[in-house]
């Protein structure tokens, strides 16, 4: 459910979707359709080792990525495939298989997926979508923080009119890094009748807001990577953009997300955010989040099905970590960009006080990382992630054995 972290992030989603490309070639006849083609894809090499208190360490080495063919466009309609795969590689590796799907394979050291897979039509504004497909949306994303994104099973219709955009879906199932990477059961229900929902987002160069609707429904038996998380969830963001000069420019935004219990699930909560992202010297951002859920001890919140949109989620907590009662989260970031190299530092604090029937939670994750642009193809990245969990619980996001240090390296080339 974590996250790569990226520094520049807003607090707003705007309505995002992988519609029709409009550098995909016009066909002008049935052959063109497929000799006009596009072919993209990425190839990332990623090291991951943790040293865990009271535990084993597991490491592992991984190569893989995705490849993806879209057709040409003929009168508005094309088709795109993609196939997502990562491998083990031996002698860069541990031997601990356990603990690979936590990391970025399966247990038996790879995994491969047809990733997405779907049908287009695009006219003027409005884009349909039906099939295996990307989304990036407030509680369904792809969550790009290991070799392999998530992809949902889903129709989707999108209408742009001038600022503003809207957004009807349906998501029948999903895959990826969330789900568990585990190849005989890959796509996981969203519920066993799916999930609806609803967005509207106006954008400018001053104000950026969003509003969205979720009714996801009870889980389906031995088919789900989240449970039963049934709930109808209202979400809305709003972000104020303000430049004072070339030199510094802040951007202000808040976020609130409510969520309704359906079937019993316990998922029944109000969450609050505040944002402050501050660019110094075009090239220093400093950023101040916070997050806060107001939930009854035996009722807990739900950030999606991705690394979610609240504000605090950081490399490896997120809020929903810590399960039932109030919670408060804070994270303080700071990056500074050089030409092609980018530098950061993150502190996040995830607490709970105790009650008469929750324990105390009082967790601290630090983040330093650099990213290398070698070109506009290839990139080198790195990240030393701390987990200090100081009440010694196990709300860990990951690893709920006990403390951690995570160190990854990622080589990504891009085509």
């Amino acid at each position: 459910m974590s996250k790569r972290i990226i520094l520049s992030l807003v607090a707003i989603l705007t309505i995002s979707v992988a519609q029709a490309d409009d550098t995909l070639a016009v066909a002008k006849n049935f052959d063109e359709i497929f000799t006009k083609g596009k072919v993209s894809g990425q190839i990332d090499l990623m090291y991951s080792g943790h040293e865990i208190k009271n535990n084993e360490d597991p490491y592992s080495t991984a190569i893989g990525g995705q490849l993806k063919y879209e057709t040409a466009q003929m009168y508005g309609f094309s088709a795109g495939a993609e196939f997502t795969t990562v491998h083990e590689i031996d002698g860069l590796s541990g031997d601990t298989p356990a603990k690979r799907a936590e990391l970025m394979v399966s247990a038996n050291g790879s995994y491969t997926q047809l990733s997405q897979a779907y049908l287009n039509y695009g006219y003027e504004g409005l884009n349909l979508r039906l099939g295996r497909q990307m989304l990036i949306t407030p509680l369904a994303d792809n969550d790009h923080y290991r070799i392999i994104d998530n992809t949902f099973e889903a129709a989707i219709a999108t209408y742009d009119i001038a600022d503003v955009s809207l957004m009807l879906g349906y998501i029948n199932r999903w895959q990826g890094t969330d789900t568990g990477l585990d190849n005989d059961q890959a796509w996981q229900d969203t519920g066993k009748d799916g999930t609806y929902f609803s967005g509207i987002s106006y954008t400018s160069d001053l104000l950026d807001t969003s509003a969205w609707y979720y009714d996801i429904s009870e889980a389906s038996a031995g088919n789900t990577a989240t449970g039963n998380v049934a709930n109808k969830s209202i979400y809305l963001d709003a972000t104020l953009h303000l430049s004072f000069s070339e030199s510094f420019t802040l951007d202000t935004s808040v976020q609130y997300l409510n969520q309704s219990q359906s079937d019993n699930s316990g998922i029944d909560a109000d969450i609050y955010g505040l944002l402050l992202d501050a660019t110094v010297y075009k090239n220093l951002e400093l950023q101040l989040d916070y997050n806060r859920r107001n939930a009854n001890d035996d009722k807990t919140s739900f950030s999606g099905f991705g690394g979610g949109t609240l504000n605090t989620s950081s490399d490896n907590m997120i809020l929903d970590a810590i399960v039932g009662g109030d919670v408060d989260t804070m994270l303080a970031s700071i990056s500074y960009a050089v030409s092609d190299l980018s530098l950061y530092y993150t502190y996040g604090v995830y607490q709970r006080d105790e009650t008469t029937t929750l324990v105390k939670e009082d967790i601290h994750e630090q983040s330093i990382g650099a990213n290398y642009s070698v070109n506009d193809n290839l990139s080198l990245s790195t990240i030393v992630t701390i987990n200090d969990n100081k009440e010694d619980t196990t709300s860990n996001a990951i690893y709920t054995g006990g403390d951690f240090t995570n160190i990854r390296v990622f080589l990504e080339y891009t085509f």
